[in-house]
């Protein structure tokens, strides 16, 4: 393996079945799994299983991502390349304190600003936690992909 592949760190992200929220189809849910799949292939990407996480569905909670976003942030260091593919609902607030773009976990509510604000991860503690993993990655690798 070389030295590239060790430092190689992914998260991938698929909710099609939400808890509070209207699903997905189910196409959303093997993107995912094809992703993380491709990822792990010798035969393409040669990823270590064990650098790659995948959240599908019921284990994709708020918790849990933000768990997953801070240890990715934490693996990083200056020779690691860093990608993460979501595809899940987003939401977004008009106008009001809770204005801006979310990520909805499997367990956000919808039901008002102030719900989404508490139980889904915003758009800029999303960019945040991205932005510590390409300063622990150094300049130039890290690689976002959003369905």
């Amino acid at each position: 393996m070389t030295q590239h592949l060790k430092s190689v760190r992914a998260l991938v992200v698929g909710i099609a079945n939400y808890q509070h929220v209207n699903g997905l189809p189910p196409t959303v849910l093997q993107d995912a799994q094809d992703i993380h799949d491709l990822l792990v292939d010798p035969q393409h990407c040669g990823y270590p299983a064990g650098s790659v996480q995948l959240l599908l569905d019921g284990a994709a909670t708020q918790a849990a991502i933000r768990q997953s976003l801070a240890g990715l942030t934490a693996r990083c260091d200056l020779d690691s390349t860093v990608f993460c593919y979501v595809s899940s609902h987003g939401g977004r607030i008009e106008s009001g304190p809770c204005a801006g773009e979310y990520l909805l976990p499997v367990d956000a509510a919808y039901t008002s600003a102030e719900a989404v604000a508490q139980t889904a991860i915003s758009g800029g503690e999303f960019i945040e936690a991205l932005r510590c993993a390409e300063r622990g990655a150094g300049a130039g690798h890290p690689g976002f992909v959003a369905q």
